[in-house]
């Protein structure tokens, strides 16, 4: 522990040291608005010395901020933009200020101007999607459902992934958080997609955001004048059961100060339905054991975000946010019919979530921060099992676990002269896990070991990237992580080298080249030497020294005109964990364990086609073929190396019925594919729905089908070295919504004049 807090305080200062050094680098920045203190986008900015000689030029962000590189004693700025009067500005030092343009007043006479948007642009190598514009008039309902239109984006097994690069990791507003994937999932769901500004695709994720592999940085808007604005939106969901949510979210801000408050609650009642065909082979013979499993999820879950943010400057800012998560009391219950066993598990659980995050951001180059997230979660089981031949199981046991875990980073970012960029930071997250189950009330012929288990885990990052923008168009940047882990005994030094490479002469033809490296950690339970029962039947082990997983993934990307997106990707997952099942060797029993395979193998294409008929019929194809190698060589007795070609094609479609009625179809296809031992067939679903907006655009209500055939979950097949299951999981998969949203605000600021006191005295 001494020696970990020794490297972060040698890294704090050495960045502390070379931040001084470089601080001094001779560039002008500002920021360009208009008169409502908006941003202005693309406005060009020449720097011109005082006798008119041209010295550079930039073109503003989306937050309308510019950097030139270099600082004459007294300059003059020429700042000028299609839709705003030209001006120009002289001064002095680093800090031109806020430039602040006037509508230009143009009068054309019977031209009408029609544009398309680009729906992609790309910023440091990053691909930059204007949300919002990809899902108006599309019926969605929050932001998380708003990621999976993204191209190559789709959710697979409750996560989402990237075509190309697999798994992918969802941050908020560029900043690390100790919050796992299903808790940001549930903060995502609450979040309207009018607060997001911008989403950032990056294939491989620079350092700075202590995040490896790919991700998706979901930016919200900041604010910039006085506001009040509010959201309210109820759902109702049928799927087998009802269900739905309300959430409401309220902003309040100023220039310099933002107020965030949300707050959600969730009816949750799901029900999965199984049917299970085992012919299962012991000691010569051959059982054909038929299930058919319910399981059923009933609960109630809280949600609620407090943040704050207050601004010092364009450039410095903090910002403190408390996120948590509250379930009292979730039912889980599985019941189990067949010709083997018949079972019943009642499970009572109660689990919460408490997150707290600040983050500094200064005005030469340095973000620092931390956060802190505690989670527990008690349960109590009661399992009651009959078999065929008389005999009977039956237990109780009460489990639970407690999560405190710490994160600190640093990061300081410099822009050199000629187009330099140089990055270096660190940090380091400690976790403290606690894992317990006891078993009481035991009857019957069962393995029911109760454990008890403590995880002290540590991971301490540093690294250093570089990169350079060049005049022509080329822009490149590399970067190594340096990574000491340790949990438990285990102890390990890693490496992780990161690349990127973007060619863009003109925006019509953009090529983007990255490499990337990722290591994925198994969850807590996973490693824990426990044993859990589904029905009297199936198992779920638990794997002890079961070892952290890593990807290597290639990306070529070929953007054409700002929205036609061509890529070709190789990735290769070395140690994958993967939950499969097994019939066991030595009794009737299915065991559905996490092992490491020897990897994972993808090569692949993917095309991204949008087109438009008139205004009324927006369409996009996405399509994803790739040919699939999966190899252990220690798989119980059943070591594989399988292989397979796979097709992935989605098709969406909005028909623009009139100003405020749209219509949407989806379609969505994948042709048979493997998963370790499973076969699993073609799948596909049709999703159809309609939005209508009302009352001046304030208020919507939406209406959706998802999974109108009910082919969503592909038949599972395990027929590989004497295994022979069959799994169907398409009982019930067709979903209703109907969703109503409204949102009011827009307050500004009064102008109050000000009392004449000129002739007043004391």
């Amino acid at each position: 522990m001494n020696r970990t807090y020794k490297i972060l305080s040698v890294l704090l200062l050495g960045s502390y040291g070379l931040g001084i050094q470089i601080l001094d680098a001779q560039t002008v920045t500002g920021r360009i608005t208009d008169r409502k203190s908006c941003p202005v986008t693309g406005a060009t900015v020449v720097l011109q010395a005082p006798d008119s000689t041209f010295v550079s030029a930039a073109v503003s962000d989306a937050d309308g901020h510019f950097t030139l590189p270099a600082q004459p004693e007294q300059y003059r700025l020429i700042v000028q933009h299609l839709l705003y009067r030209s001006q120009t500005v002289n001064g002095t030092g680093k800090d031109a200020g806020t430039i602040v343009l006037q509508p230009a007043d143009r009068t054309i006479g019977e031209v009408v101007v029609k544009a398309e948007r680009p729906i992609v642009r790309v910023e440091e190598g990053r691909l930059n999607y204007d949300l919002e514009q990809i899902v108006r008039d599309k019926v969605v309902n929050n932001t998380y459902e708003a990621l999976q239109r993204l191209p190559g984006v789709q959710e697979i097994g409750g996560k989402l992934t990237l075509a190309g690069a697999g798994e992918v990791t969802v941050i908020l507003n560029g900043k690390p958080t100790t919050m796992d994937a299903g808790q940001l999932e549930t903060l995502l769901r609450n979040t309207p997609v009018s607060r997001v500004e911008k989403v950032e695709v990056m294939y491989s994720t620079p350092p700075q955001y202590h995040v490896r592999g790919a991700s998706l940085n979901v930016v919200l808007k900041r604010p910039n004048d006085y506001s009040f604005q509010g959201e309210v939106n109820v759902t109702y969901d049928n799927c087998y059961f009802n269900a739905g949510n309300a959430t409401g979210n309220f902003r309040f801000s100023t220039p310099k100060l933002a107020l965030d408050a949300m707050y959600g609650i969730d009816r949750i009642h799901t029900m999965q339905y199984y049917n299970l065909f085992s012919r299962h082979t012991l000691d010569g013979q051959i059982y054909s054991i038929e299930e058919n499993e319910q399981l059923r999820n009933k609960a109630y879950r809280h949600n609620m975000r407090v943040a704050g943010e207050y601004h010092f400057n364009e450039n410095s800012s903090i910002d403190l946010a408390y996120t948590g998560k509250y379930m009292p009391n979730i039912q889980e219950d599985a019941q189990t019919t067949g010709n083997f066993q018949t079972s019943d598990i009642d499970g009572r659980r109660e689990a919460q979530m408490h997150n707290i995050a600040l983050h500094l951001r200064s005005g030469f180059g340095l973000d620092a921060g931390g956060d802190y997230t505690h989670y527990t979660t008690d349960n109590r089981r009661w399992m009651h099992a009959e078999y065929a031949d008389g005999n009977r199981n039956r237990f109780t046991l009460v489990g639970g676990q407690r999560i405190d875990r710490y994160n600190v980073y640093a990061d300081q970012k410099h822009k050199l002269s000629q187009g330099w960029n140089l990055g270096y930071g660190v940090s380091y997250t400690q976790t403290h896990n606690h894992d317990f189950q006891t078993y009481t009330e035991v009857e019957g012929d069962i393995a029911t070991p109760s454990t008890d288990s403590k995880l002290k885990e540590q991971t301490t990052d540093f690294y250093v990237s570089l990169g350079k923008d060049y005049p022509g168009g080329i822009s490149w940047s590399v970067s190594g992580t340096g990574e000491y882990y340790s949990i438990g005994n285990y102890r390990k030094w890693a490496f992780y080298p990161q690349a990127s490479l973007t060619y863009m002469k003109t925006p019509e033809h953009i090529l983007q080249l990255s490499l990337s490296t990722r290591k994925t950690y198994p969850g807590y339970w996973e490693m824990q030497s426990s044993v859990s029962y589904i029905n009297g039947y199936s198992e779920i082990w638990g794997t002890p020294g079961l070892r952290p997983q890593t990807n290597y993934s290639v990306n070529a990307n070929y953007i054409l005109k700002q929205k036609y997106v061509f890529g070709a990707y190789f990735s290769r997952t070395q140690d994958q964990f993967m939950q499969t099942a097994y019939q066991s060797t030595e009794r009737l029993a299915m065991i559905y364990k996490m092992m490491n395979w020897n990897y994972t193998q993808y090569v692949g294409l993917m095309a991204t086609v949008p087109f438009q008929v008139g205004t009324w019929w927006d369409s996009r194809w996405v399509a994803v073929e790739q040919y699939a190698r999966h190899r252990c060589d220690d798989f119980f007795d059943l070591p594989f190396d399988r292989k397979k070609w796979i097709l992935q094609c989605q098709w969406d479609n909005t028909f623009k019925l009139n100003k405020n009625l749209a219509f949407e179809l989806r379609g969505f296809m994948q042709t048979p594919a493997i998963q370790g031992t499973y076969d699993l067939k073609m799948v596909g679903t049709v999703d159809a729905g309609v939005k209508w907006t009302f009352a001046g655009g304030k208020a919507t209500l939406s209406a959706r089908c998802s999974d109108i055939f009910n082919t969503s979950m592909p038949e599972c097949n395990l027929r590989y070295g004497g295994q022979d299951v069959r799994m169907e999981n398409s009982f019930y998969l067709r979903t209703f919504t109907l969703n109503f949203n409204f949102r009011f605000g827009g307050y500004k600021k009064k102008e109050i004049k000000e009392v004449d006191t000129s002739r007043f005295r004391h």
